[in-house]
């Protein structure tokens, strides 16, 4: 094994007078196109001849590795690319051209940075097929900065003992239990059973069995070292004892080519703000290459990218979101939010509605909402709680969002409060939500004088769980309800033809159809006759938002991504909200008769609601 604290006998006949082995490449004469203050061994490149075939340099992936190295700065990094030395022509007195490969390393090469020597030989090692990965390196006393540095094939290590025909593992030592039982080990966990004596029962839990890559002892290395500045190339063995990759199409599979350039990284940030899958992207980046075999990397390395992208901001992400709002409120001063903050300074809830949205709210759309908080779309599982509107085109939009960390009436009471207080103190007339008790009793203690609806469709579901057994042995029964409950005009008109209906069919010691005359005033039609819930019998408005919800945002997102997003949807209905006015406002059809009260409905209604 390599001593890196002494220069071995092979790199330089002034120190040892020894002779270069045959598997390092031989320093190139000293009257090769010098550079002042560089050495006599070292040729660059020309800055308009960049190197084709190498990883960018600067990258952040060039330098990180399971080793100590320090990550030096990446000033210089970009003319590396440029200003790697290359092999001498056999005609020395030419002018010096690069390959469109990168060059093999050789004794003398030099380079401005660590990252850039580690660059150009994981950029070779992609060519020739194999992983590299930084082995040791050595610290300066004095500074502490590494000032040696050694990288070597991912196959460096010794091969592990090999299995024998009777399964038993090599054991020098003959101590043939013991190898047995590190061998179950390695694969299965033995856990005592709750309960029982943990000396009689166990309970063997098998550990997941991991891929790893074959060592081979090889020795195929370069170390580079820190010489008046610059990192040059002191030690390089070129041989390997292992099957090099011969397919260029494989080579992605290797661990030290697994990255992603700057440039298709910052088009998978946009691909992933779109909310693409990542199936997706790596078709899209397939057809961009013209043959998914050529793209560079796999779809666990974009996977992998995507939960990087969302790690980013997970930290501090609610401090972003409170920023980004506060930019937003200086760019339209009607924006509103605000945020409540638990004993721990953490976010407990949230809230806020754009300028657009107040203003259409306060002006024209005031009368009806629907108010829906069950889909969890954001890595912290808080529930999002949106108003929605309906607007004269019959069309759902946004008038405010909120995020809540629980569903407790105090919760309610808060939200609720902000949304009167970004309203400038208007209610909404009617409102229709689920059937939650303490979203009840919080809306009664906001808006006392609004006119609460609950969802039909969210009863009858439980009432069909708890009585459908009940009507499907009795159609008399599920018809004379269904009759009471839909064709009844006025309260004391289901009033009558209920007492009615529990007298026919002796109903009224059962608890399940005296819990739904309890709550008759939260959804038979005929208690809303006289309110205004334009097509709306249900949450589905608020259901339907959702839906499109899913296809703009991914659930393990951050709170400022999905904010994001939702400004999208926004933007989305306003630009087909223009679309509608324009049709209404500047397009007619003909009327299909001369009755006037087809006139009279050109005049009354928009084109996209006749």
């Amino acid at each position: 094994m390599l001593d890196l604290n002494e220069i071995p006998c092979d790199l330089d006949d002034e120190f040892r007078g020894c002779v270069e082995p045959a598997y390092c490449t031989p320093a190139i004469p000293i009257a090769v196109h010098e550079e002042v203050g560089e050495s006599p061994a070292t040729i660059r490149i020309a800055d308009n001849e960049p190197l084709i075939g190498a990883p960018i340099a600067g990258d952040s992936t060039a330098v990180a590795d399971d080793t100590n190295v320090v990550a030096e700065d990446n000033v210089g990094v970009a003319e590396e690319t440029t200003g790697v030395a290359c092999d001498a022509p056999d005609n020395i007195e030419q002018e010096i051209e690069c390959s469109s490969q990168p060059q093999e390393p050789f004794l003398g090469m030099r380079f401005d940075t660590l990252a850039g020597a580690k660059a150009h030989y994981n950029a070779y090692a992609r060519v020739m097929g194999f992983s590299i990965k930084s082995n040791t390196s050595r610290r300066s006393a004095y500074t502490n900065l590494v000032e040696k540095q050694q990288f070597v094939c991912n196959r460096f290590r010794k091969p592990k003992p090999v299995d024998d025909a009777a399964g038993k593992s090599y054991n020098p030592t003959g101590n043939s239990s013991r190898a047995r039982r590190d061998e179950s080990s390695s694969d299965e966990e033995h856990v005592d059973a709750p309960n029982e004596d943990p000396l009689l029962v166990r309970k063997v839990v098998k550990k997941r069995r991991r891929e790893s890559i074959k060592q081979t002892g090889c020795k195929a290395k370069m170390t580079v070292k820190l010489i008046d500045g610059r990192w040059e190339v002191i030690f390089f063995v070129a041989d390997h004892n292992h099957e090099l990759i011969t397919k260029p199409s494989l080579t992605k599979y290797l661990l030290s080519h697994k990255n992603i350039s700057l440039e298709e990284e910052t088009f998978l940030r946009i691909l992933d703000d779109c909310n693409l899958e990542t199936g997706q992207m790596m078709t899209l980046m397939s057809t961009f290459y013209a043959n998914g075999f050529i793209v560079p990397y796999t779809t666990k390395t974009i996977s992998n990218f995507r939960s990087k992208i969302r790690s980013e901001r997970k930290g501090d992400d609610m401090a972003e979101t409170v920023s980004y709002f506060m930019a937003k409120q200086k760019e339209d001063p009607s924006f509103y939010f605000n945020v409540k903050l638990d004993e721990d300074e953490r976010v407990e809830l949230l809230f806020w509605v754009d300028g657009v949205a107040r203003k259409a709210y306060k002006e024209s759309y005031h009368d009806c909402i629907s108010f829906y908080t069950t889909y969890l779309t954001n890595q912290y599982n808080m529930p999002f709680a949106p108003f929605i509107g309906i607007n004269r085109h019959g069309q759902s939009f946004m008038l405010g969002c909120g995020f809540m960390r629980d569903e407790t009436a105090s919760s309610f009471d808060w939200l609720f409060q902000q949304y009167l207080d970004a309203m400038g103190g208007q209610a909404p007339l009617n409102i229709i939500t689920d059937q939650d008790y303490a979203m009840r009793a919080s809306i009664a203690n906001v808006f006392p004088n609004t006119v609460h609806r609950n969802c039909r469709w969210h009863i009858m579901k439980k009432a069909q769980e708890k009585l459908g057994s009940f009507l499907g042995r009795r159609p008399a029964v599920s018809q004379d309800y269904n009759e009471c409950v839909d064709m009844s005009m006025t309260p004391d008109e289901f009033e009558q033809k209920w007492a009615a209906f529990l007298a026919k069919h002796q109903l009224e010691e059962h608890a399940d159809f005296a819990h739904l005359y309890n709550i008759r005033r939260t959804w038979v039609p005929c208690y809303f006759r006289d309110c205004f819930f334009p097509f709306l019998k249900s949450t589905q408005r608020s259901e339907g938002f959702n839906a499109v919800l899913k296809r703009y945002v991914n659930p393990h997102n951050s709170i400022l991504n999905f904010v994001k997003q939702y400004e999208k949807i926004q933007v989305k209905i306003l630009v087909k909200e223009g679309g509608n006015n324009y049709m209404t406002n500047h397009l007619t059809q003909a009327t299909w008769s001369s009755y006037p009260i087809e006139k009279q409905a050109f005049t009354t209604y928009t084109m996209t609601s006749m």
